[in-house]
């Protein structure tokens, strides 16, 4: 048997689409994936795509994503899916292609020996989970095996595959490969008494808030973290990877929080006597650029599968730090009596902020010359519908997507959080199409960050793929400007038209061949969004914004949450919410 058929064999029974560039050292493993019935090539036109698109891919199926290119060039435009799976905890495998095993550089003091060589796994091993280069055809099996359960074990993330040319066509005997068992881990958490000082920290509480991270997605127990938080009746904010997990009408939901969520979400934490964070690495996206003045008065508890994250000591200090697999401490807590003290006026004043607070002003509709980006948000999410599959980019289109797009039905809405790079929607949303056929995936992507991904747009029409393209259009680098203005006066470099050009993308996008739609102002947005997503085609539709539109609210770098408050709210949170 050639070994990239038994390698195609061996993908078919992990997925049904395999991301791929193109090149000289994997076409034996393309043609074997090709010529089998149970998985399906999906050519992007830029490798950087085809590493995105399975990112995103692994995301919506719930299981592993894959992708693959070849030597030099190829490997070097897969690493930007590679990080972004990394960051974000998501289980892909990605193969290079390599020259033979005779043209490997080995330990020869030399820069390159073979045609595009490269040490792949030199470059990935600070940012995939297990990284090898495979030079003897019978430790195939061995290490795909390996490499699949590494990429889902524990906390979850890409692997990396170098396999050279030459191996590719070499006959093996199936039956005589090596299997990959993995060695018995015990776990050795004390859940019950982990649980103990949580039961008797809540109950001491006064003003109790649950965090809700991205890991109780990754360990998929979104099911039982709602149940459980229904039965305690405690208030819970929700990270931006945790987003969707609850609708917007949840009583005891206080929104997002950090240096850009709502503001009732950042009084709620800020005035918290006691956080307990499930699932979240509490980056300093949530806590501030100043983490020792987080949450200042509370007592705080993390539950976390990795140990790294419990002992970081980026300045906020726990009072009790678990380590553990967070569906194995949620089973637990089925069983455990979780009480609380009387904190009615708690979830009373938290309710009084939020509707004093709304993300979305009702000043914003009155505009009239162009579309500002909350209204637009909001009447999206008002529109899209039931299993939606909302991707949203970076930068400002990221943080308007996550401040004012409501959950209003039952969802999938994420982007590449940790990572966050510009032009990840597009791709994505071809890898979020793939995995779910049936459902409408909308694109939500900016100006700037459509142009690091364009060529994808065909990918997009040659797969008739039903995908709703939303461009925020602003013709800057609105989160870049708002950062210019606030450190160095308003010197706008690289970020506006000044010194940057912003081609027309409708016309671009009429080039392509899609049927394009524009938004200039609120007059007849609603109507001409309905239309989009009506259509069963894909459509590119350009959202006009003003230059300069800000992001509100968007704490500077280095203050601390509370900042975030109007003066008399500061005051309150001062004074620590003496009720």
């Amino acid at each position: 048997m050639k070994l990239t058929d038994y390698v195609a064999e061996f993908l078919s029974k992990e997925v049904k689409h395999v991301f791929v560039g193109n090149g000289g050292v994997v076409v034996h493993l393309l043609d074997s994936i090709d010529r089998h019935p149970g998985v399906k090539i999906i050519p992007c036109e830029n490798e950087q795509g085809a590493a995105i698109a399975a990112e995103a891919y692994s995301r919506v199926s719930g299981n592993l994503g894959v992708a693959i290119a070849t030597s030099g060039p190829g490997v070097i435009n897969l690493l930007q899916g590679i990080a972004c799976a990394y960051y974000n905890s998501i289980p892909v495998l990605f193969i290079a292609g390599a020259p033979p095993v005779d043209h490997l550089r080995g330990n020869r003091s030399v820069r390159q020996l073979g045609f595009q060589e490269m040490d792949v796994v030199k470059i990935t091993e600070t940012f995939t989970k297990y990284a090898v280069l495979v030079i003897d055809a019978k430790r195939i099996r061995y290490e795909l095996e390996k490499l699949v359960y590494m990429a889902k074990e524990g906390r979850p993330g890409p692997v990396i595959l170098d396999l050279p040319d030459d191996l590719q066509r070499v006959d093996i005997d199936p039956d005589k490969l090596e299997s990959f068992v993995p060695e018995k881990t015990l776990d050795n958490t004390d859940y019950w008494k982990a649980i103990g000082r949580l039961r008797e920290m809540i109950k001491a509480a006064e003003r109790p808030l649950i965090i809700v991270g991205g890991g109780v997605k990754i360990s998929k127990t979104e099911v039982l973290m709602k149940s459980l938080l229904r039965k305690w009746g405690i208030p819970f904010a929700a990270t931006w990877a945790a987003k969707d997990i609850f609708l917007e009408d949840d009583p005891d939901l206080v929104g997002n929080f950090g240096i850009s969520s709502s503001r009732y979400g950042n009084f709620a934490v800020q005035t918290a006597d006691l956080i307990v964070s499930f699932g979240s690495r509490m980056d300093t996206h949530e806590t501030g650029g100043k983490p020792s003045t987080f949450a200042p008065k509370a007592k705080k508890i993390m539950i976390d599968i990795d140990a790294g994250e419990l002992d970081k000591n980026n300045g906020v200090d726990l009072d009790l730090a678990v380590h553990a697999d967070l569906r194995m401490f949620l089973k637990k807590l089925e069983s455990a009596a979780i009480e609380t003290g009387d904190i009615s006026k708690w979830k009373a004043r938290i309710q009084q902020w939020r509707k004093r607070y709304p993300v979305c002003d009702p000043e914003y509709y009155k505009r009239e010359e162009s579309v500002n980006p909350y209204v637009f948000m909001t009447e999206l999410s008002k529109v899209t519908g039931t299993g939606d599959i909302i991707i949203t980019d970076a930068g400002g289109t990221l943080i308007w997507t996550m401040q004012a797009y409501q959950i209003l039905r039952p969802q999938l809405l994420f982007s590449a959080f940790n990572h966050s790079p510009m032009g990840y929607a597009l791709p994505a949303s071809i890898g979020a199409q793939f995995a779910a056929p049936d459902k409408q995936v909308v694109c939500i992507t900016g100006d700037g960050g459509l142009n690091m991904n364009i060529q994808e747009l065909e990918t997009v029409l040659f797969n008739k793929l039903p995908i709703k393209i939303f461009v925020i259009n602003n013709g800057e680098y609105g989160i870049m400007k708002q950062t210019q203005a606030t450190w160095l006066e308003s010197r706008f470099v690289a970020s506006d038209s000044s010194s940057l050009g912003f081609p027309d993308l409708v016309k671009i996008a009429q080039a392509y061949g899609y049927e394009t739609v524009e938004i200039k102002d609120h007059r007849k947005m609603a109507g001409k969004i309905r239309r989009v997503l009506a259509s069963k085609k894909p459509v590119f539709c350009s959202i006009k914004l003003k230059n300069n539109e800000p992001l509100l609210p968007k704490l500077v770098f280095g203050k601390p949450l509370e900042d975030l408050a109007p003066l008399l709210d500061r005051e309150e949170l001062k004074r620590n919410l003496k009720f």
